[in-house]
């Protein structure tokens, strides 16, 4: 990695983790305000790591583990 591309690097990386915050964050509350809501929700997750698994390769297989993980932590 250059000297030029490292903060690059971790301006994204920074903004990765922020956004997965804010999404762990808005799914908790929404999933919070009915037990429908939280059904929904459950199965938004559950259709998302099902598209993971479809593309396949080790990058989505470990994004729908995670979204799986997720998901149980919510019920």
């Amino acid at each position: 990695m250059s000297n030029a591309s490292a903060p690059a690097a971790i301006a994204l990386e920074v903004d990765v983790a922020t956004s997965l915050a804010l999404s762990r964050a808005a799914t908790r509350a929404v999933s919070s305000l009915s037990a429908d809501a939280q059904a929904a929700v459950l199965r938004a997750l559950d259709r998302e790591a099902a598209v993971q698994q479809v593309q396949g390769g080790p990058v989505s297989e470990l994004v729908a583990a995670l979204i799986q993980a997720f998901a149980q932590d919510l019920k």
